[in-house]
């Protein structure tokens, strides 16, 4: 947590209100990147480093560097389908999720699509594997979903969405085209289901596939993932793809000098966003894959844009001036709030020491916050605004 400037007032409390308040606090807001900083991709950790594997696919990957605001991810040749390992970035989830990210997958020049097959862009949702090493690999081992944007077998004319199922290493996948250039894409965990969802730009949010998959363990690996080239992938096998980094001139295994791999993806990914699903007591334990028990628009009440919340600032605000004070409140105003990003208001008193009060989605660069007076507060109050 990144805690900031602070006010003492001779003058304390335990209630506060404050102006433009948008959410209850969440505890998965702290897993959440806006990319504002290069030191963003700090926090992410990568499967190709956690399992062992070592052979990094990325060319490139970088926060608020190549692009600002943005995180960079540029694969080389590699991919995921059946015991195939690909890029995972990623952070671990308990329970239920919405993970919720904006992409913008583009081929090599920059230019429009990417011209290789399945060289795509997205959020995955993977079961941990036990292994540092890759001796310790065993098949029929991989567990995901996920939703990816790009090019799959550009039987399209445009961009393609791939869903992606695969169970015990069985991967099955649907390939849908879009006149979208860049989307927000949306992956929820309801207990044994998974809902993916997708709104392309300027439209309106819509479910785009449902999975039920009880072999899920409560503790999970969400992130982002990206692959291209699956032409090269599939001639030189798994081994080749999961130990390798798949540029033309490496010696591969088993004789023979890669000389054909062609990696057309740039992925731009705009934030990354972890939330609780608030779902509606109607709808607790219901059977969230299945459309005859949950429709669309009973999803749609609780995911898409209602859980797209936005993450905390890097950005340290501070006090201005003195507090006002009346015989009803006191009110501090706080300077440098980024807008659209989510802040906690904690206070401070001898008896609690500090507590998280409220949070709130800023909608402007001046936030205040009102603390009502009270006969019952403690000697001496702090306040402070954190970003998680």
């Amino acid at each position: 947590m990144k805690s900031n400037t602070w006010v003492g007032l001779v003058w304390a409390g335990c209630l506060m209100g404050m102006a433009g308040v948008g959410a209850a606090y969440d505890d998965l807001t702290v897993l959440s990147d806006e990319f504002d900083t290069a030191e963003s991709t700090s926090a992410w950790s990568r499967v190709v480093y956690t399992e062992g594997w070592n052979n990094d696919a990325l060319e490139v990957f970088d926060s608020n560097t190549t692009r600002p605001g943005h995180l960079v991810m540029t694969p080389f040749t590699s991919s995921w389908f059946g015991e195939f390992r690909g890029e995972l970035t990623y952070k671990m989830v308990s329970g239920d999720f919405v993970i919720t990210t904006f992409v913008e997958p583009r081929n090599r020049a920059g230019t429009g699509r990417p011209e290789r097959d399945y060289s795509l862009a997205g959020i995955m949702v993977r079961q941990p594997r036990s292994m540092t090493d890759p001796s310790q690999w065993t098949p029929e081992g991989q567990n995901y979903v996920f939703l990816s944007m790009g090019s799959a077998d550009r039987q399209s004319p445009g961009f393609e969405y791939e869903v992606k199922t695969t169970s015990n290493s069985v991967s099955t996948l649907v390939i849908e085209g879009t006149d979208a250039t860049r989307a927000a894409i949306q992956v929820a965990r309801l207990g044994d289901h998974f809902i993916m969802l997708r709104q392309n730009e300027g439209e309106e949010w819509v479910v785009h596939r449902r999975y039920a998959r009880p072999d899920f363990p409560e503790t999970v690996q969400a992130g982002l993932t990206v692959y291209t080239d699956w032409a090269t992938v599939g001639s030189v096998g798994v081994e080749n793809n999961n130990l390798l980094v798949l540029t033309n001139g490496v010696e591969l295994i088993g004789g023979g000098t890669l000389g054909w791999a062609e990696p057309d993806l740039v992925a731009a990914f705009d934030y990354v966003r972890f939330a609780r699903p608030l779902i509606p007591e109607a709808l607790e334990a219901a059977a969230f894959s299945d459309p005859s028990a949950v429709t669309d628009l009973d999803l749609l009440s609780f995911l898409g844009e209602t859980a797209n919340v936005p993450g905390g600032a890097h950005l340290s605000p501070e006090w201005t001036g003195l507090p006002e004070v009346t015989e009803e409140t006191i009110r501090c105003f706080a300077t440098g709030i980024v807008t659209q990003r989510t802040y906690r208001v904690q206070s401070w008193s001898p008896v609690a020491g500090w507590n998280d009060e409220l949070s709130l989605v800023s909608t402007n660069s001046v936030l205040h916050y009102d603390h009502p007076r009270s006969e019952t507060d403690e000697n001496v109050l702090f306040f402070r605004i954190a970003s998680p």
